[in-house]
């Protein structure tokens, strides 16, 4: 694989030189005073629930202890540390996110069609992901690679699963502060314990977050700091029951209002604005998940019903200025959409037991059966005419099995199957009205190897696939653009798990290649006096890479942890538009390399250090133009001491104060149309802060 006009920095030769330390297995370990063990944990995205160094795909899996380290309230503050996993900055939070250079850029082109899932609890909430808090978190799984076999549609380039801390059968609580720069304040509190002293009571856990800031844009025209925002509101509680001796019921209830500010882009690509009509990026989401286990002698029953109602608005000022700010005339661009989504779904998993294995006991299996419904509401407008109001429904149903085959002592063969019925339906106030349907077939087959208890390495063959659809509100004549294909990916990959140092050292490297057919991408063109936004299908397209993590407990005293994620992307084609042709250029959002290095020191007296850096490089904004970011590295760090009962941390984020793009355009945005700019929204300066909390 070929990684084109990358100029790594001085990061990367570091943390291929920790990465490479996975094959030191015969050095002698590091003086210690007592064992320390990084022992593997459950994956809970994975349908059987694996052990992370079971797991035969590339996976982070970030726990409750690291989140902590790092001072993470938002999967914002981890998702860059996470290889090859981006996001384009199009909202007030990182919701649009791509895995391996694959995911959505903007919300423009109409019904929802995400290729990164993401979970939380157990609830779908791909595409809108910007409930994404962290407070409270047992552990953030990040799974990269088609996951279609698991998780069908939504999960073409990966999944992201956030699984909270589930009630505890003794009584705690803690309370969590934080004030900072930008006039950040945060609160947070949560509460465990069962419901009495009896054996087999009933368990509770109720987590309340509150987040407030100005957000880092003033707005010169009105002489404001806070038009770009955070009003957040986070609440979940969640109930674990024991009807039997054999079963569990967990009920879990999540409570989401994120009031955000929305002035986020600058005529000079600066962090001062002068709209006159800043907007809003909100959300309000209610959601339940209700998890019925019976635990039989030869199989577990799991049944999964959730439902979740979401309501957001999404509006900016589209010229960024107010009237007067040009010369040459006025311009008053205003957008605004409002969404209401509504989801239910039900899955039934049958998962043996030893005692059911087939095949001479060296299989065991998995059946399972899916139905989800999803209702979304949308109404479009602004001040050019545009007023749309669209309702589109869709219906999955699908059915999936999976077996784990030990064709020798150390050897396993899995393999997966899963096939989705997709059926949609869409209208509008245009007249326009389609139902679209897609038969798919997602499948995986891997074969892992144990040649120790420390040592592994597999090998999967996986299949992807994502449905068509349809371009609705275009109102132009290319009947071309109307509707796009489905699209598979054949993913490739090969991977190698190893501990060392008396399991002190712990890494994981994947090497892959994905295969696109009729590879989905988004576009836009200028029409009339609009852009216009579509999905449209190219030739073929590719991304190939590596993908590693390493973390090391040199010492009782010392950590060191790196990551690393190279990549290679390219798309062929031609845009059915007719208004480019792209051959075998990079993708959209695909950097070539993110890597992350740092170390956290902790002393038994409790004062401990936190120092880490991440490096990103250049990426193409869009699929249309040719214009890239510049790349750029962060530093984060972080100071404190922590005893049992309580813990205080000064820290700081984008330490060095980088400048740096998460999304960017290239168009003309001034009353003649005649100048063509490339317009940037910054990522977040410097932020400083201190946070305090408490165990009672």
């Amino acid at each position: 694989m070929i990684f084109r006009n990358t100029q790594l920095p001085a990061i990367l030769p570091l943390t291929l030189l920790f990465t490479g330390l996975s094959s030191l297995t015969t050095l002698q370990a590091a003086d210690t005073d007592k064992p320390l063990i990084m022992a593997p944990v459950k994956v809970e995205a994975d349908l059987r629930g694996t052990e992370s160094d079971n797991l035969a795909a590339s996976h982070t899996i970030i726990d409750a202890q690291t989140l902590q380290q790092e001072g993470a309230s938002h999967f914002d503050n981890i998702l860059l540390q996470t290889p090859n996993v981006n996001f384009s900055g199009q909202s007030s939070r990182a919701r649009h996110i791509q895995i391996r250079g694959m995911g959505e850029l903007d919300d423009y082109t109409g019904a929802p069609n995400p290729s990164v899932g993401m979970s939380i609890d157990g609830i779908d909430f791909s595409g809108i992901g910007m409930t994404a808090t962290l407070f409270d978190v047992k552990q953030v799984e990040v799974l990269r690679g088609a996951q279609s076999s698991r998780y069908g549609n939504s999960a073409i380039a990966g999944l992201i699963h956030i699984q909270s801390n589930d009630p505890t059968p003794y009584r705690e609580s803690r309370i969590e502060t934080t004030v900072g720069s930008d006039q950040l304040r945060e609160i947070g509190l949560v509460t465990s314990g069962p419901f009495s002293s009896a054996e087999n009571s009933g368990q509770y856990r109720i987590a309340v977050q509150k987040h407030l800031s100005d957000g880092f844009m003033k707005n010169d025209y009105l002489n404001r700091t806070d038009t770009n925002g955070k009003d957040e509101l986070n609440v979940r509680g969640k109930l674990r029951f024991f009807p039997s001796e054999t079963s569990q019921l967990d009920v879990t209830l999540l409570h989401a209002n994120l009031d955000n500010g929305y002035d986020a882009w600058s005529l000079d690509n600066t962090f001062t604005t002068h709209s006159d009509e800043p907007g809003k990026d909100t959300q309000k989401s209610n959601a339940g998940a209700i998890k019925y286990q019976w635990f039989g002698d030869k199989m577990t029953l799991v049944s999964i019903t959730t439902l979740g109602q979401s309501d957001m608005t999404y509006s900016y000022d589209g010229d960024w200025a107010y009237n007067g700010y040009h010369a040459s005339g006025d311009n008053t661009f205003f957008y605004q959409n409002l969404k209401d989504r509504q989801t239910l779904s039900q899955e039934v998993r049958l998962i043996s037991e030893p005692k059911a294995k087939l095949f001479n006991d060296s299989t065991d299996w998995l059946v399972g059966a899916y139905i989800a419904k999803m209702d979304e509401a949308n109404h479009t407008t602004d001040n050019y005419g545009t007023d749309l109001s669209s309702d589109y429904q869709v219906i999955k149903t699908a059915g999936f099995g999976q077996l784990d085959t030990q064709v020798a002592e150390n050897t396993t063969l899995s393999t997966g199957l899963r096939i989705e019925q997709h059926q949609a339906q869409y209208d509008n106030n245009n007249a326009e009205s389609y139902r679209p349907s897609d038969s798919m077939v997602g499948a995986n087959v891997s074969l892992t190897q144990h040649f120790s208890p420390q040592r592994s390495a597999y090998i999967t063959l996986s299949q992807g696939y994502k449905a068509g659809g349809v371009n609705t509100g275009l109102a132009i004549a290319e009947e071309a653009l109307r509707n796009f294909d489905s699209e598979t990916v054949i993913n490739t990959e090969i991977g190698y798990q190893a501990k060392a140092f008396d399991n002190k050292l712990s890494t994981h490297i994947a090497l892959f290649h994905m295969n696109r057919k009729q590879p989905q991408f988004e576009g836009y063109t200028y029409v009339g006096t609009n852009y216009v936004y579509y999905t449209e299908n190219f030739d073929s397209a590719t991304n190939s890479g590596l993908e590693a993590d390493l973390k090391w407990q040199m010492t009782p005293k010392w950590q060191l942890f790196s990551t690393l994620g190279l990549l290679n992307t390219t798309v062929k084609g031609t845009s059915a538009s007719g208004a480019f042709s792209i051959s075998n250029r990079e993708q959209a959002h695909a950097p070539n390399y993110q890597a992350t290095i740092g170390t956290h020191y902790r002393h038994p007296t409790g004062y401990f250090a936190r120092l880490e850096a991440t490096a990103v490089d250049a990426f193409y904004f869009d699929t249309p133009h040719s214009q890239k970011s510049q790349p750029y590295q962060l530093v984060n760090a972080r100071i404190g001491y922590q005893t049992k009962e309580w813990e205080v941390a000064l820290w700081a984020k984008n330490l060095t104060d980088e400048r740096y793009a998460t999304r960017g355009f290239y168009f003309a945005n001034e009353p003649t149309w005649s100048i063509t700019e490339q317009y940037i929204r910054l990522g977040n300066p410097r932020q400083i802060g201190l946070t305090a909390s408490m165990n009672f």
